[in-house]
């Protein structure tokens, strides 16, 4: 590239504004802690980023019932089912990908968000999150980027400015890779190429976060027939089925919900929670009350 060229590039990335820097890092790993509905369980989720938008993911969890079965909730979204074995142990290993028969899809950014194991009924067994990775001194810098591929399209990378004008690339709409928001399609089959479907090409099933996704434990989620770039964007994630009639984004909700005063600083707030919840956050169920009112809590 002449220096003419990528002086253009360059300034093509000025007209665009300033990228925030890419999520990039190696491996990274937490623990999921137990609630009161499962005391003695245990969990870990497990983070390994390749590269751009080629990372794996894995959930762990042991002395969980035996031969049961839970969700995998993450950002609010199903991403997985788990089936315990006789011990009572179960994992969901994700990635990029996937290994027919072996791995989920990973359509999603794990990293700093919460990760939690529901029962069937939604009461969550074990929570967490997973601890972004320290970014290592040779990522420092570097953004998300659309690099141009062989086949035509773009593949998300993690470059530094200069790196991804240099190399033809486009500043990628996220700071993350994950979901490819460059457009590329899911390899949903393990084969090596991108899925193509010739009744709605380019289109992907996504979850998509509601209004409330910030601000509740369980947020609105909506599935929909989108482009990657589209679901990348609105911080959705790329789901691996075949419809949304099933509506199989949301996770199952708690039927019943209890008053909760949860501790808020040096004051109590009144929020609607499961009693299980309502333990977990330090919080004190009251008995006989319906709703929150403005003094719910007051006398606490």
């Amino acid at each position: 590239m002449s220096n003419k060229s990528l002086a253009a590039a360059l300034a093509a990335f000025v007209v665009i504004g300033i990228a925030a820097p890419a999520r990039a890092g190696s491996s990274s790993k937490g623990d999921l802690k137990p609630t009161v509905v499962a005391p003695g369980a245990k969990g870990k989720v497990v983070f390994q980023g390749k590269g751009g938008s080629r990372a794996r993911f894995q959930v762990q969890a042991s002395k969980l019932p035996p031969t049961s079965t839970f969700d995998v909730v993450v950002k609010g979204v199903k991403v997985a089912t788990l089936g315990t074995n006789k011990g009572g142990a179960a994992k969901a290993k994700f990635s990029t990908q996937p290994k027919a028969g072996k791995e989920a899809l990973l359509g999603f950014d794990p990293r700093g968000v919460p990760v939690s194991i529901r029962t069937p009924e939604g009461e969550e067994v074990l929570r967490g999150d997973v601890p972004d990775p320290v970014v290592k001194t040779s990522d420092a810098g570097k953004v998300a980027c659309c690099v141009p591929d062989d086949d035509g399209g773009a593949e998300c990378e993690d470059r530094t400015p200069e790196r991804c004008a240099f190399e033809g690339g486009t500043l990628a709409p996220t700071d993350s890779c994950l979901p490819d928001p460059c457009g590329g399609s899911p390899d949903l089959d393990g084969d090596g190429e991108d899925e193509e479907d010739d009744d709605d090409e380019g289109k992907i099933l996504c979850c998509l976060p509601g209004a409330d996704a910030a601000t509740s434990d369980d947020p609105e989620v909506e599935c929909e027939d989108v482009s990657a770039v589209e679901c990348a964007t609105q911080g959705g994630t790329v789901l691996e089925a075949t419809s949304c009639d099933a509506s199989p984004c949301a996770p199952a909700v708690p039927a019943t919900k209890t008053v909760c005063c949860v501790p808020d600083d040096d004051a109590y707030e009144c929020e609607d929670r499961t009693a299980a919840r309502c333990a977990d956050l330090g919080g004190t169920v009251m008995d006989g009350v319906t709703s929150c009112a403005v003094d719910t809590c007051a006398g606490l």
